[in-house]
């Protein structure tokens, strides 16, 4: 099945009316062929995306509400106003978004692409976010200060490129330790397999109580740096975190036995986490609320 016929078809908030998704679909394919260039779209609880042809990391919002929906609405069940937020890896920013934007947490945001970093800024000016309590660092996260060559053109699938492969760019690179000063209730890091070398730079924040709930892509593509992600999830696990998976509907987090296919929701101070997500006000999109 096609990936994304495949994506529509399973999306939650398409389940039983899968015309919605197909439909938007079909509108954004040939509206960005008739109008070439950035189209805005008004998302959800005020914010706003810029969407152009070709923006796969941005433009699943369009057709399914949320594109990654668990994570993206834990996120927005978790957050409150002056919570911190942090976005390794934050492509054109459709986290940072929804943390900033719609939950009015503060955020720092690293993405190391400049033409993609100049999109995250993008939308983040889009909504008036471009503040004090919302801080763009263009480069990439490690376990040392120094320099990476990195892949580009790839959209979301950009990565830190192996010695054997070809790369576009070199970039500065930080480690949380040094360069974030406060500990993030949220962290997300989406690296493209390149999260082992994220959080060994980030132990000082890993250990402090603060780091709530963590969400991690563990699937697999540590494998082409020769990162062992076990490893990786039993260093989590020793820090005092468990694998979850949420059901935003009913608001429920279900223990996991192993990191899942995609993302990992990781979350510690359980008590702490469950009261945020049962109060949290509902969020509606595409006519879908939770």
């Amino acid at each position: 099945m096609h990936p994304t016929i495949r994506f529509l078809s399973q999306h939650p908030l398409l389940r039983g009316r899968p015309w919605v998704g197909f439909g938007r679909f079909l509108w954004w394919q040939g509206i960005s062929r008739l109008r070439p260039g950035r189209h805005r779209y008004d998302w959800i609880g005020g914010s706003r995306l810029w969407l152009q042809r070709g923006w796969g990391g941005l433009t699943g919002n369009y057709y399914a509400g949320l594109h990654e929906f668990e994570d993206m609405a834990f996120l927005l069940h978790l957050l409150r106003p002056d919570d911190r937020f942090v976005d390794v890896g934050a492509n054109m920013g459709s986290y940072t978004v929804l943390a900033r934007g719609v939950c009015q947490a503060c955020t720092v945001s690293y993405e190391p692409v400049p033409v993609t970093f100049q999109r995250l800024q993008d939308n983040l000016q889009l909504n008036d976010a471009l503040d004090e309590r919302s801080r763009l660092v263009n480069a990439a996260v490690g376990s040392a200060p120094g320099t990476l060559r990195m892949s580009e053109g790839q959209d979301a699938m950009n990565h830190v490129a192996r010695p054997d492969e070809a790369a576009a760019l070199e970039v500065p690179v930080v480690t949380l330790d040094e360069d974030l000063f406060a500990t993030p209730l949220l962290l997300k890091v989406d690296v493209e397999g390149f999260e082992t070398e994220v959080f060994r730079g980030a132990q000082r924040h890993l250990a402090n109580p603060a780091l709530r709930a963590l969400i991690v892509e563990l699937n697999g593509l540590g494998q082409r740096y020769g990162y062992d992600e076990q490893a990786l999830h039993a260093e989590l696990l020793a820090a005092g975190f468990r694998p979850f998976a949420y059901d935003p509907f009913a608001r429920q987090l279900r223990p996991m036995a192993a990191p899942g296919p995609h993302n990992t929701l990781y979350c510690r101070d359980l008590a702490f986490i469950e009261a945020r997500l049962a109060s949290a006000p509902p969020v509606t999109v595409i006519g879908m609320t939770f």
